[in-house]
């Protein structure tokens, strides 16, 4: 069998910086909503879903990382009918995935709960949808109602 499976210090240094990242977010985005003032709830809104994209993204991560001496015992372990039949396996950061390939030409997901990838996604779209809001409110008020005449 073949295998494509990540070092571990790439997947620690990920972890360890979508974490910061989290924290980061969360130190801001709890602030931010307490201030108040315009925009102040879309852009602390934006912040946690920012954690919360990263967290998953961490949880994803971890997953993989956990599993990658047992390779071959995660792809037991989500499908023991087609592990007979597993050629080798296939990993990824973003979103983070292991699977397994069989020599059938498909594969199988393995170690990396279902729901990351979408809670990731989500939480993402949410996140630039409150920052894009939270941008204009803060164009909104900060330019004047009138706005000077030029004469040239």
């Amino acid at each position: 069998m073949t295998s494509s499976y990540p070092a571990a210090l790439p997947l620690l240094l990920c972890i360890v910086v979508a974490a910061v990242t989290a924290f980061g977010l969360v130190g801001y985005g709890l602030p931010a909503i307490g201030r108040g003032g315009p925009g102040a709830v879309a852009r602390g809104g934006a912040a946690l879903a920012g954690a919360l994209a990263a967290v998953a993204y961490v949880w994803g991560l971890v997953s993989l990382f956990l599993d990658e001496s047992g390779t071959a015992q995660a792809c037991q372990d989500a499908n023991p009918s087609l592990y007979g039949q597993v050629s080798g396996y296939s990993v990824s950061y973003l979103p983070p995935a292991l699977d397994c390939r069989t020599s059938s030409g498909g594969s199988y997901a393995a170690a990396v709960p279902g729901f990351i990838a979408p809670v990731m996604t989500v939480c993402a779209v949410i996140a630039v949808t409150l920052a894009l809001i939270a941008f204009a409110e803060h164009r909104r008020t900060t330019t004047p109602e009138h706005p000077e005449k030029r004469t040239t």
